[in-house]
C-alpha cells in the first residue's frame, strides 16, 4: 500500500474510532453533559465571575449574567473536535514515540488554551457588541481555532522531518 493511501486509511480509522468512542461515551451520559464540557464551562464562568446552570431546555451549561444567559456552553463547543482532527493526522503522519509521547498531550493542552481563548472572548463579545457575536462565533473563531491546529500539524512534519533546514544564499 502506498504512503498516501496508507496515511487516509489511519487518518481516517483513527478519526472514526476517536468520534464513535466519544459518541458512545456521551450516550452513556444520557441527557447528562459529559464532564469535560462542564468543566469547560465551569472553568470559562469561574474565570469571568459568573454562575452556571444547566440549560433546561437543550444540552449545555448556560454562563448567566444578572440572572440573564449569556452563551449556552454545549458538547460542541470543548474542542475536543479539533483535537480528534489533529490526533487523527498526527497519528497517521507517523512519526518518533519518543516525539508523540510527549506532543500529543502538549497539543491537547495548546488547543484547549486556544478553545478557552475562544469562549472568553466570544462571552466578551456578547456582553458587549452582541451584533458581532453571530460572525465571531460561526465563522471568525472557529477558522482562527482549525488555522492554529493546522500549525500544530505543521510543527510535527517539521519535527518529524530529518533534513536539516538548508538555507540558500
Amino acid at each position: 500500500m502506498s504512503g498516501s493511501y496508507k496515511f487516509v486509511l489511519y487518518f481516517l480509522l483513527c478519526f472514526l474510532g476517536l468520534n464513535v468512542a466519544y459518541h458512545f461515551l456521551l450516550i452513556n451520559q444520557g441527557n447528562s453533559l459529559d464532564f469535560f464540557t462542564k468543566f469547560i464551562a465551569n472553568t470559562t464562568a469561574n474565570i469571568y465571575g459568573l454562575p452556571t446552570q444547566i440549560n433546561p431546555f437543550k444540552p449545555g451549561v448556560q454562563i448567566m449574567n444578572q440572572f440573564e444567559p449569556v452563551v449556552n456552553i454545549m458538547e460542541g463547543c470543548n474542542g475536543l473536535a479539533v483535537w480528534f482532527t489533529l490526533l487523527s493526522f498526527v497519528v497517521a503522519f507517523g512519526g518518533k514515540i519518543a516525539q508523540l509521547v510527549w506532543y500529543i498531550p502538549l497539543s491537547f493542552v495548546l488547543l484547549q488554551v486556544g478553545n478557552l481563548l475562544r469562549l472568553l472572548a466570544l462571552i466578551a463579545i456578547k456582553l458587549n457588541n452582541p451584533a458581532y457575536f453571530v460572525f465571531f462565533h460561526t465563522y471568525a473563531f472557529p477558522a482562527i481555532l482549525y488555522a492554529f491546529a493546522f500549525g500544530l500539524m505543521l510543527f510535527w512534519i517539521k519535527l518529524q522531518s530529518n533534513k536539516p533546514n538548508e538555507k540558500t544564499s
